[in-house]
Formats: structure tokens, C-alpha cells, sequence
């Protein structure tokens, strides 16, 4: 009677030099696709740079019109009114021309000292940060404006002997805190964006060949 051999098993040698050749292949596959990665990465820095820097500059611009047109207009009320007569117009005007000469300065010394933003994605996820953490910063004084406006607008009901004063005062600050409050939150939720892009594109999978198996890296 023949037996049957069952088949040899395939030596552990064989399987270890099967497997080190595929690993050396896919760790040189990895190692071109993390290039490749790196120099998109590096381009995509550049791009976001240029948009984060156009970006800061229009909203100085912004700012430095909407103090521009609260300037004149605040000096306009000023020089048509009776500051006797017409009290709560003529304090809204200087107010608002104040707050506008104000604004204006800002945004000018601002476009005056601006530089080109850096364009390595490290500094460049720092620069952003820093700006949207500054808006951040501008919106909540940007409501405490109004809040205090309307307090003085509302006390002003209450007895108060210069009426006028509180009245102008306090309706200026509403619409210097809500015109504020509208510019700065537009170049927030922009500066946000461009946030969650940096931050998603500087994580970074990569694989290659380690002595038991395959690794998984992540990169920041």
C-alpha cells in the first residue's frame, strides 16, 4: 500500500526573506509617497500664506473705511449741531468721531507695519493662531462696547440731568460695538478656516518597515 506524504512545510527561512523583500519594496514606495507629500505640503504652505496675508490686509482696509466713514460723519453732526440744542446729536457725533479717528489710526499703523506672512507651515500655523486668537479677543470687547451703550442709553431714562450726553454717547458705542463686532467676525470665521486647513494638513501618515511588521507614523 503507497502512503501519501502530506506536503512539506514551507521552511520559516523562506517566509522571513518573502516577506523583508515585500517590506523593502513598500518602504521604498513609502518613502517616494512621503516625498511627495512633503513637497505638496511645502506648496500648500506657500498658498495659505499668500491668502492669510491678503486676508489681514483686508480687513485692515475694512476697519480703517469704517473708521474713515465715522470720522466724517461724527465731525459732520458735530459741526451741524448745537452742542446746547441738540445734545444727544452732537455727542453721538463726537463719539463716533473719536472712535473713528481711533479705528482708522489702527488700521493704518497696521498696514504700515505689516510683512509678508512667514511661509513654513510651522510659523505660518503660529501667525494664524495668533490672529484668530486676537479677533477672538475683539469680538468679546466688541459686544462689551454695546453693553455699555445700552446701559448708558438706558439710564438715561432714569433721571439722569445730561440726558443728551448719555443718550449720544450710549447709541454711538451700540453702533461702533455692532459695526465691529460684524467686520472682526468676518475675518474670524475666515481666519478659522484657514485654521482647520493648516492644522489638517500638517498631520502626516506615513508607513514603513520595522523589525516585526509594518509602522505607522504620524507626523504634526
Amino acid at each position: 500500500m503507497t502512503s501519501i506524504k502530506p506536503p512539506a512545510s514551507v521552511p520559516p527561512s523562506a517566509i522571513a526573506a518573502v516577506l523583508g523583500a515585500l517590506l523593502l519594496l513598500g518602504g521604498l514606495d513609502t518613502k517616494a509617497l512621503g516625498q511627495s507629500r512633503g513637497a505638496s505640503h511645502d506648496s500648500l504652505a506657500q498658498v495659505q500664506s499668500a491668502q492669510f496675508g491678503d486676508a489681514r490686509r483686508a480687513h485692515l482696509w475694512r476697519v480703517g473705511a469704517w473708521g474713515g466713514v465715522n470720522a466724517l460723519g461724527g465731525l459732520a453732526l458735530v459741526w451741524a449741531s448745537s452742542r446746547s440744542a441738540q445734545s444727544t446729536r452732537w455727542h453721538f457725533g463726537a463719539m463716533s468721531a473719536g472712535w473713528g479717528l481711533v479705528n482708522a489710526g489702527i488700521a493704518a499703523g497696521g498696514l504700515l507695519a505689516s510683512v509678508p506672512p512667514p511661509a513654513e507651515a510651522g510659523p505660518l500655523l503660529a501667525a494664524e493662531r495668533q490672529f484668530h486668537d486676537v479677533l477672538l479677543l475683539n469680538l468679546g470687547l466688541n459686544v462689551a462696547y454695546s453693553a455699555v451703550g445700552a446701559t448708558m442709553l438706558g439710564a438715561s431714562y432714569y433721571g439722569i440731568d445730561t440726558v443728551g450726553r448719555w443718550r449720544g454717547f450710549g447709541t454711538s458705542l451700540i453702533l461702533q460695538g455692532a459695526g465691529l463686532l460684524v467686520l472682526d467676525g468676518i475675518a474670524f470665521w475666515a481666519s478659522r478656516g484657514r485654521l482647520s486647513s493648516l492644522l489638517d494638513a500638517g498631520v502626516q501618515l506615513s508607513v514603513h518597515p520595522a523589525p516585526t511588521g509594518l509602522a505607522l507614523t504620524l507626523q504634526f
